[in-house]
């Protein structure tokens, strides 16, 4: 090991007048005085200019992190009033915040600081498939290491693009790390490439990043919350719009549709391909936004069948990259990814609902969203038929069956395939189209199951679209909440803000379980929808519980009547909820099938599996009802514990 002359060898971190004891390797000097690394300086008088903190003002930087982190905020707030700080205290003039999103595959520059705004302005919309490819900042990312580099040494183009527009010739990445994996990046941009100038912004910056992380996640979820709660708004404003409005003008609802979609999912074109029954010709509509400067035009055109063929063979929602279909190029559907929904209508029309976005790909709760209001706005396309072709009787019943099949596609298509639980769900509607709700949600993992039912006041279409809107909300919400209640509150603040002053308030009881399969944690929250039944097979004995809670759509405020509890199945324990159209069911001498009729049924079909067991016990509430009319929806959920 060379060591070079003591009375040469400076330690730029110490900045003592006496010269410290240290050594030198490769290049570096590592000090034994202040017990740090730093790149070797050989001259006696330490350079200035290198920004090295005092204890004091590195104290006053980390208690500034830790007030602005433990503080509410959006956001864009966050990242605004962080990345400042950093500017101000460590004296960095451009400072970057990269957010990761996996689900996407994709990296994007949040937030930007620099003295020159049209700077911050003009790399806005960076965005960076999340492939090793891209060198230095995804392998930062992927092995969750800070990184300093050189952007002149990174093959990937994307660098020298970087450092000719920002002027950058170094960077200091470092990873932004939530429960052990890496959500984003914070970027110090250097204007030289001396190593020398990253090491004391390297070891603070670390020492705040931890808590920051914690900060940009809740941050993150507020923000995806904020827009879910948007979209439900668009949806609910846009369904009442198209179920009044625009039923003897076609090309102004195709309009109206468009323009819902991309403000959705904020998406540059929205195109509808309509293909009549037994026709070669198809019509495109196109409705294009220009996002930068808030302009919205609108296109029509007629093609041949065979331009769009490939795309008419679609059967469900699908992404594509649009460099795969040289169709899309050929009616202006450009992006980066472009999503395809396919409906039919009732009079053999072929609709495909194409959306593109310009840098970015579609996340799976937008995609719900959209396939949420495509079903919406199919039933006035069906009903804009109908208006022109039958009768207003024939219409009406045409309009019933129509929502009936759409609703029908809501409630569960097939039960959930899992290790720890046999499934049973049971709806009979009174009048075609209901009100009640049930639902079974299983995570992607398979690790936990949310279970719910509900009933909607009313009857009819109009039910069974608050119905297919609260379906909506809770499936968005459960990806991002875990507790029942803040879930159970959400949706009560959606049916009192939405109908509190309709001429017919809508209201909803609810029943809404997060069971833990692994633990069997099982948490359930009530909204004044009365009970349930447990049979414990250890006993032998019947269980009834009260949910409690109160109905929602009432108030706007129902935290006094906030109720989360636990419970716990055994092996081979069988739970059944149901709404009131079962225990209300009427014979001719308007006589209730009632609560103790129920509990025999239930009781002595414990031998079938969950699905026959409900069977079962529908069979025996129509031979006590025979003939008489049924007044209101039957539903019911059995899960069994395996």
């Amino acid at each position: 090991m060379n060591q070079d002359p003591v009375e040469e060898t400076l330690c730029l971190l110490c900045q003592e007048p006496e010269v410290p004891d240290g050594v030198t390797r490769r290049g570096r000097f590592y000090c034994r005085t202040c017990d740090r690394e730093w790149i070797l300086e050989k001259r006696k008088i330490a350079r200035v200019g290198k920004n090295i903190l005092t204890s004091q003002e590195k104290t006053e930087f980390l208690l500034d992190c830790l007030s602005l982190f433990n503080s509410s905020m959006g956001l864009e707030d966050l990242l605004f009033r962080f990345t400042e700080l950093i500017a101000e205290r460590l004296k960095r003039d451009k400072v970057a915040v990269f957010i990761t999103n996996l689900e996407l595959g994709e990296i994007r520059l949040a937030y930007y600081t620099a003295r020159q705004k049209s700077l911050q302005r003009a790399i806005k919309r960076i965005r960076l498939d999340y492939d090793l490819s891209f060198g230095v900042l995804i392998e930062s990312m992927a092995k969750r290491e800070s990184r300093f580099y050189v952007l002149k040494d990174e093959l990937h183009p994307f660098y020298k693009f970087y450092s000719e527009l920002t002027g950058t010739k170094s960077q200091l990445v470092i990873p932004i790390i939530y429960a052990n994996t890496a959500v984003g990046m914070l970027a110090v941009d250097y204007e030289d490439d001396d190593y020398s100038v990253y090491l004391e912004d390297q070891e603070i910056l670390q020492l705040v990043v931890g808590q920051f992380a914690v900060s940009l996640r809740n941050a993150l979820l507020y923000s995806k919350s904020q827009n879910q709660s948007k979209n439900f708004q668009s949806l609910h404003t846009a369904a009442l719009t198209l179920s009044k409005l625009y039923l003897d003008n076609h090309d102004e609802m195709v309009r109206m549709i468009l323009l819902t979609l991309s403000g959705i999912v904020e998406s540059s074109v929205a195109c509808l391909i309509e293909k009549p029954v037994k026709s070669m010709k198809v019509k495109v509509f196109k409705l294009i936004r220009d996002l930068e400067n808030f302009q919205i035009s609108t296109e029509t055109n007629t093609v041949d069948v065979s331009t769009v063929i490939h795309l008419l063979h679609a059967k469900e929602t699908i992404t594509v990259d649009p460099i795969d279909y040289p169709v899309f190029e050929s009616i202006g559907v450009i992006g980066k990814e472009v999503v395809i929904i396919p409906i039919s209508l009732e009079n053999g029309t072929d609709c495909i609902f194409t959306l593109a976005k310009p840098d970015s790909r579609f996340p799976q709760d937008e995609l719900e969203a959209l396939n949420a209001f495509v079903s919406l706005a199919r039933i006035t396309m069906e009903n804009a038929n109908l208006y022109q072709n039958l009768s207003q009787k024939e219409r009406l019943e045409k309009e019933i069956e129509i929502a009936k099949e759409i609703q029908a596609t809501l409630l569960p298509r097939k039960i959930p395939d899992s290790k720890y639980l046999l499934f049973g769900g049971f709806m009979v509607p009174a009048r075609g189209i209901g009100g009640d709700y049930y639902d079974f949600i299983l995570s992607p993992n398979g690790k936990e199951l949310f279970l719910c039912i509900g009933d909607v006041s009313g009857k009819g279409v109009a039910a069974g679209l608050v119905m297919a809107t609260v379906r909506t909300i809770l499936h968005s919400l459960v990806r991002v909440k875990d507790s029942p209640w803040e879930i159970v509150n959400d949706i009560n603040n959606y049916l009192y803000t939405s109908y509190k002053d309709a001429a017919t308030p809508r209201f909803m009881s609810l029943i809404l379980i997060r069971w833990s399969l692994e633990t069997n944690q099982i948490l359930v929250s009530g909204a004044g929808h009365g009970l349930l039944y447990i049979h414990r097979n250890k006993t032998n004995l019947l269980e009834i519980v009260e949910t409690g809670g109160v109905i929602l759509g009432i108030t706007g405020d129902i935290s006094q009547f906030k109720n989360e509890d636990s419970i716990d199945l055994g092996k081979n324990d069988t739970l059944l909820m149901f709404t009131d159209g079962v225990t209300e069911a009427l014979n001719k001498s308007d006589e209730q099938y009632g609560d103790h009729r129920l509990q025999e049924s239930f009781l002595s079909s414990l031998s079938l599996e969950p699905k026959n067991q409900l069977e079962r016990i529908y069979n025996e509430i129509r031979n006590f009802t025979m003939e008489a009319e049924q007044h209101d929806d039957i539903t019911m959920v059995a899960i069994r514990k395996l």
